[in-house]
């Protein structure tokens, strides 16, 4: 069962490009969502593929509000998690029978295999029986495991195995006859007996076992049967390596029990809970993340995804989620909104006065609202964008083949080509490095190609003449037009909040000059001036 979308769902996804994740710095995200390796390699791939379907990220809220309302069932869904992982890696080796089958270690490895099976299909489904649900998914997942659990056959199999792990750990020492040769080297066991309570060893049988591979290594050794072989990869200690074959006929005792149940149940298929693996990884990790920044006095929402023909969405009082990773308290929130009528940005300010910040933070807005999560905004209405574009300043060590100016060729035709109505492109300081008239004139040429296509973006610049006349873009054609936006100045501060304006660009620089104390009147002010 894939927990990730909604049961039909073709699944379809849009992969985004490595300079989308890096621009947006989603790294950076996961490793404050992930708490382990393993958890940040899952988010990783989740976060890097956009759902198309907007049921498809409807299905995912409902599955992520159902755990981030109920920790109980989120801790308790988490717990299982080890034991979902363990069928994970044996359903490799998932496999009927056979008679010809004689390897020991095989069988060992499908006893535990079916017997974690059991154990994580009762839990689950004694355990998402407790709780009022109202997602699709895991209501389904409950009737699923449900009916398993409700079976005869599930039953008998949970007794059988009991049998055969109560036999098989009745084993709790050994009585050993050793002889030594004269200068004390072991010669052989000459006996060895098997009884049902603990001695004064050294070695217990559980740690015996797992030394020579029955337990712990039987997935890897399924396929060694042959016991000289197994003794000289993994036993240097001479004691234990004599007493092997005795181990292994004790063994082979139950050989013929566990055969005969593990043929009859092959049948059993543990797929419906091993797909879920990478799902419930990423919902839980991303609840108890939400749960830290909701103890923290964060604000977020769960987006409104509202179907509409044309594109479009509006955020209130939505924030950088990186400012909150951080740690930051003091943050200024911004509406901001993509309409049909609205969807090209120009984008001016002070450096440093958030320009760049506000264009990541509306990108991961967009990011998480498409992966069924929360965004930091008190209100996300309409659809998250089904792709993502960005254009950011490059390392120049990696212009060397073609000059800044001709990576950034390189890199804008193919944002071009591959975005549409449903993409939102961020550009930051595209064309800085080349002369302002010839800035200008390029990024003419390119947002009104992307206008053509009725492209959304933000258009991050210093080309103040971009935005100061935007009367020849009307003749662009198309009912939507360009809006100018500043980053706001109060008092020769940066307020952080974003308006509607044309650039004003004396206040630009003196605000950089007074932070850098050149104007006219501090420098004249100075005392030890050497002139």
């Amino acid at each position: 069962m894939d927990i990730l979308f909604k049961e039909g769902s073709e699944s379809k996804v849009k992969k985004l490009p490595e300079e989308t994740l890096k621009d947006l710095a989603v790294s950076e995200l996961i490793r404050s969502i992930g708490t382990n390796q393993d958890e940040k390699t899952v988010l990783n791939e989740i976060f890097s593929q956009i759902p198309l379907d907007p049921e498809d990220i409807r299905f995912r809220q409902g599955v992520f509000k159902d755990l981030m309302n109920n920790k109980e069932l989120c801790d308790a869904l988490y717990s299982s998690l080890t034991k979902i992982k363990i069928m994970k890696e044996y359903a490799g080796a998932k496999r009927a029978v056979s008679d010809k089958d004689n390897a020991l270690y095989t069988l060992l490895n499908d006893l535990r295999s079916l017997s974690t099976y059991v154990d994580t299909v009762s839990e689950l489904s004694e355990e998402l029986s407790k709780h009022d649900l109202s997602s699709k998914g895991l209501i389904s997942l409950r009737e699923e495991l449900n009916k398993i659990t409700g079976t005869d056959e599930f039953e008998n199999t949970k007794k059988d195995i009991a049998l055969m792990l109560e036999d098989l750990s009745n084993v709790k020492g050994a009585i050993i006859g050793v002889n030594f040769t004269p200068d004390l080297t072991i010669e052989e066991v000459a006996a060895i007996e098997f009884i049902p309570y603990h001695t004064r060893s050294k070695y217990t049988f559980a740690e015996l076992a797992a030394k020579i591979g029955i337990l712990t290594n039987a997935g890897q050794m399924a396929q060694r049967t042959d016991m000289n072989s197994l003794m000289n990869l993994k036993i240097n200690d001479p004691l234990l390596a004599s007493m092997c074959p005795k181990i292994e006929k004790h063994l082979k005792r139950h050989f013929g029990n566990i055969k005969s149940v593990m043929a009859k149940y092959s049948r059993m298929d543990g797929r419906l809970i091993t797909d879920m693996y990478e799902g419930l990884t990423f919902y839980l990790a991303c609840a108890r993340f939400t749960e830290k920044l909701k103890n923290k006095g964060y604000v977020f929402c769960i987006p409104s995804i509202e179907d509409t023909d044309e594109l479009s969405f509006r955020v209130k009082d939505f924030y950088n989620i990186r400012l909150a990773l951080l740690g930051e308290t003091d943050i200024v929130t911004n509406d901001f909104h993509f309409t049909p009528e609205e969807k090209i940005f120009i984008l001016t300010g002070p450096n440093r006065g958030g320009k760049t910040i506000l264009e990541q933070g509306l990108g991961l807005v967009s990011l998480m609202a498409s992966m069924g999560l929360f965004v930091t905004a008190s209100e996300f209405r309409g659809l998250p964008f089904k792709n993502i574009l960005t254009h950011f300043p490059i390392d120049e060590n990696l212009t060397i083949n073609y000059g800044r100016l001709g990576e950034e060729a390189v890199r804008i035709r193919s944002i071009v080509k591959d975005s549409d109505a449903y993409t939102l492109v961020l550009f930051n300081e595209t064309y800085s490095t080349t002369s302002s008239t010839d800035a200008l004139y390029l990024s003419q040429d390119l947002l009104h190609i992307l206008k053509d296509k009725s492209v959304s973006v933000i258009f991050n610049t210093h080309i103040h003449e971009l935005a100061r006349d935007l009367s020849a873009t009307k003749d662009w054609g198309g009912s939507d037009r360009i809006v100018s936006l500043i980053m706001e100045i109060k008092d020769n501060v940066n307020t952080f909040k974003v308006k509607e304006s044309e650039p004003d660009v004396s206040s630009y620089a003196r605000n950089i000059a007074l932070k850098y104390g050149v104007t006219y009147e501090q420098m004249k002010q100075e005392d030890n001036w050497d002139l």
